[in-house]
C-alpha cells in the first residue's frame, strides 16, 4: 500500500508541476489545505475519495490519470468519504486510518457499519449546521458511546471522533481553508466541557448541583469568595455549584483535559488553592494516550513501570494536588491503595449514576452538614 500511496502522490506532484502550479495554488483551487496536499504528494496522507474527485477537478483531469503506473489490485490508502475506512465482518467493524507512517488498524468489536453510518451523519450534519463545531462534536462522541456502549470511551475519541474531524470532506465547502489540526485543538476542549454537562445535568441536578460553563464574568463571581492570588478563573473549565432554593454558591471546579499531560501541571497552583479553601478540584480526562502503529493501543498516562508510582498518578494519590481522578479509559488503572491522598477513578457513558456523580453528590450532602465539614478526599 505505502508504494501505491507513493506513486499516487507523485502522479499528483507531477500533474500539478506540469500546469506550472505551487501547492497553494492547487490546494485553493481543490478546496483542501496545503499542508494536505504536500502529505499526499509525499506519500504520507491516504487520499479520501472526496479529495481524489476535487483534486482531479482542480487539475482538469480525469481520476484515472492519478492512478498511472499502479498496480489494479493494490489499494490507495483505501479511500472513502470520512478518510476511515470502516470494514464489516462477523466480529464487528475493522476501523482502519492512517497514523503517522502507519496503515493502522482499530477493532470496535460487536459493532456494524450501519451503526458507523449514523455516527458519522451525526457529525457531518453538526459541522453543516448552525451550531458550533464543539456542539457538533459532543454530539458525535455521545452518539457514539450510546451505540457502542461497551467500546474504551477514550478509543472512540482517539481513534475515531479525532480522525473523523480532521477529515476535510467532513465539512462544508465554507471550511475550505480551515486548519483542521488547529481547530481540532480548540474545539475538543470545548466539547468535552459540554459532554460532562450534558451527561451528568440529571442526576446532579436532582441532588442540587450544577454544572456550568460559565462565561468570564460569571466565573470571577463565583470564584471571588476565594481571596488567593492562584486562583485564575479562565482556568475554571465546569464550575460546580448549587442552589438548595437559596442563591447560587460554589461548590468547586472541574478541570477537563482530553489527555494527562495537556495542562495539568499549569492547574496545579489554582487547584491547590481551592483544595485549601475547601472547595472541590476535581480533575476528568480521557487519558488518551497512544503511539503511532499499525495496531495501535490507548493505554493512557497512568500505568504504574516496575511497581513504581509514575510522576502523573503521584500528584493525585501521594500529593492530593487534586480532590479526585476521574478516566474514561478503560486501560487506565484505578487507584488501590486505601492510604491514596485522592484516588484515580475509571468511569464510562453506561450510566450517569457512577464515581464522579457519587463523588459530588456526596460532597454536596457533607457540605451542608455544617461549615466544618469537609468534602471527601476521593
Amino acid at each position: 500500500m505505502g508504494d501505491a500511496r507513493a506513486q499516487f502522490g507523485s502522479n499528483l506532484r507531477a500533474l500539478r508541476e506540469a500546469q506550472t502550479l505551487t501547492q497553494e495554488a492547487l490546494a485553493g483551487r481543490a478546496g483542501l489545505d496545503r499542508s494536505y496536499v504536500g502529505g499526499v504528494e509525499r506519500g504520507e496522507r491516504n487520499p479520501t475519495l472526496t479529495a481524489i474527485f476535487r483534486l482531479a477537478h482542480a487539475l482538469q483531469t480525469p481520476p484515472s490519470a492519478l492512478f498511472a503506473g499502479i498496480d489494479a489490485d493494490l489499494e490507495i490508502g483505501r479511500p472513502t468519504a470520512s478518510g476511515v475506512e470502516a470494514v464489516e465482518h462477523a466480529g464487528g467493524l475493522t476501523l482502519r486510518f492512517s497514523y503517522d507512517r502507519h496503515d493502522a488498524e482499530y477493532a470496535l468489536n460487536g459493532a456494524r457499519r450501519a451503526e458507523y453510518d449514523d455516527v458519522l451523519e451525526t457529525l457531518r450534519h453538526g459541522l453543516a449546521s448552525a451550531a458550533s463545531n464543539a456542539d457538533a462534536v459532543a454530539d458525535t462522541f455521545i452518539r457514539a458511546n450510546a451505540v457502542w456502549p461497551d467500546a474504551n470511551p477514550s478509543d472512540l475519541w482517539t481513534f475515531l471522533v479525532n480522525r473523523l474531524y480532521c477529515d476535510r470532506a467532513n465539512h462544508p465547502a465554507a471550511s475550505a481553508r480551515l486548519n483542521l489540526e488547529q481547530s481540532w485543538k480548540r474545539t475538543s476542549g470545548w466539547a468535552l466541557e459540554r459532554v460532562v454537562v450534558r451527561h451528568y445535568s440529571q442526576i446532579l441536578g436532582r441532588g442540587g448541583i450544577v454544572l456550568k460553563i460559565a462565561d468570564k464574568p460569571d466565573k470571577r463571581r463565583l470564584l471571588s469568595a476565594i481571596d488567593d492570588p492562584r486562583i485564575v478563573p479562565d482556568k475554571a473549565d465546569i464550575l460546580i455549584t448549587h442552589g438548595d432554593g437559596q442563591a447560587e454558591g460554589l461548590l468547586g471546579v472541574v478541570h477537563v483535559k482530553a489527555s494527562i499531560a495537556e495542562r495539568r501541571t499549569d492547574d496545579v497552583p489554582m487547584s491547590q488553592a481551592l483544595v485549601q479553601a475547601g472547595y472541590l478540584s476535581v480533575f476528568w480526562t480521557l487519558d488518551s494516550k497512544s503511539f503511532p502503529s499499525a495496531k495501535p493501543v490507548n493505554l493512557g498516562e497512568f500505568g504504574v513501570a516496575d511497581g513504581e508510582i509514575n510522576d502523573k498518578r503521584r500528584d493525585f494519590e501521594e500529593h492530593g494536588h487534586f480532590s479526585a481522578c476521574f478516566s474514561y479509559n478503560a486501560n487506565t488503572l484505578p487507584t488501590v491503595d486505601e492510604r491514596a491522598t485522592a484516588n484515580i477513578l475509571v468511569c464510562n457513558f453506561k450510566d450517569p449514576d457512577d464515581h464522579f456523580a457519587r463523588f459530588l453528590l456526596a460532597a454536596h450532602r457533607r457540605r451542608r452538614l455544617g461549615p466544618g465539614a469537609a468534602p471527601p478526599a476521593g
